[in-house]
């Protein structure tokens, strides 16, 4: 073979290795992308549950205060009735 002929046949090599690596990339990418949407996912998935939940304490919270309160009313009003 000419001399020529190794560039050619070196340069079509580099190239296939090129565009092997370029597409071996891109699939990498494609992996790091789904993955990425995964955890967006999962993300407001999960700050959905917590909001819920957070919502979920908060009344709970209120309505326990509200009940203690009536009852302690409760409570002291039976108290002051008794005592009359």
């Amino acid at each position: 073979m000419s001399e020529p002929d190794n560039y050619i046949t070196e340069d079509a090599e580099q190239r296939e290795l090129l565009v092997s690596n370029v597409l071996q990339l891109q699939s990498q990418l494609r992996a790091l992308i789904s993955r990425v949407d995964s955890a967006k996912s999962e993300h407001h998935s999960l700050l959905t549950e917590n909001q819920m939940l957070q919502k979920y304490i908060n009344n709970s919270l209120t309505s326990t205060a509200v009940f203690g309160a009536t009852q302690s009313n409760a409570g002291a009003s039976l108290a002051k009735s008794s005592d009359q």
